[in-house]
């Protein structure tokens, strides 16, 4: 059965944990920028939680590019050195790369040009993914916030085209729904499906929200699709959320429901 946890920041892994969440996802270019300190603070309080932090978005903040004239891969090496020490320590497994305006190709940049960078970035990161055993997967986003990768078939061919062991995709089932893509692609991914995120569509201009029994969204359609595609890995919210005490547990008991048929 998938596990269920939610992007938020170490500070609510308490709140989450009694609301029946099984882990939390936080952003890796946050935990890079965090001062020594800082991250000793989150570390501490991470690892005294009764869940754990076991996957991060947000892989690259947008001044490490990984297409265009401006991708330098020692920028790029420095970066992921530092982010996935942190990230080992903390306990992440599996970190998304969506990372739009790192990855989103420059105006008049080829994208036969830009395919071939993020597979060497892809090559590139997957020696600091065996250094510290964790695993991508890439994220396909709605063209509104990136111009190259905007469909988990995609995910899929980049990730069998690099052929790496710990490289794969995801489904984010907002970028989906803007795109128009079934969730059957889940089941094309079969075996390269490595993380999905969830949350409720309001519009594809307004964004997502924490799910909820009352938003009319057949979220059981979601975990049929995981099923058939024998998925057995994490399922993460990622949503706005106004008050989490509030909309946490909503989320989860209507997800949990649905996991469970």
């Amino acid at each position: 059965m998938v596990r269920l946890g939610a992007c938020a920041k170490p500070e609510h892994m308490e709140l989450l944990a009694k609301q029946g969440f099984e882990y939390i996802e936080i952003g890796l270019a946050w935990l890079h920028s965090l001062s020594e300190e800082d991250y000793r603070k989150e570390l501490a309080i991470a690892k005294a939680a009764p869940i754990k932090v076991e996957a991060a978005n947000g892989m690259l903040p947008g001044s490490v590019k990984v297409t265009g004239p401006d991708a330098d891969e020692k920028v790029i090496r420095e970066y992921l050195e530092k982010a996935f020490s942190r990230a080992h320590e903390i306990g992440i497994k599996v970190i998304v790369f969506g990372s739009g305006a790192a990855r989103g190709v420059p105006e008049g940049w080829p994208h036969v040009e830009a395919w071939k960078q993020i597979a060497r970035y892809l090559t590139i990161v997957e020696e600091y993914c065996a250094k510290y055993d964790i695993e991508i997967a890439i994220e396909p986003l709605r063209r509104a916030e990136c111009n190259i990768l905007n469909f988990v078939s995609e995910g899929t061919a980049m990730s069998a085209w690099v052929n790496l062991p710990h490289i794969g995709t995801l489904g984010d089932t907002y970028h989906m729904v803007c795109g128009h893509e079934p969730y059957t692609a889940f089941i094309q991914a079969g075996k390269a499906l490595k993380h999905v995120h969830i949350g409720h569509t309001i519009g594809v201009d307004q964004g997502r929200i924490w799910p909820n029994a009352e938003d009319g969204e057949n979220y059981r359609e979601v975990f049929e699709a995981l099923e058939k595609a024998g998925y057995e890995g994490r399922v993460s919210i990622e949503a706005g959320c106004k008050d989490m005490a509030v909309e946490g547990p909503k989320a989860f008991a209507v997800l949990d429901k649905a996991r469970k048929g």
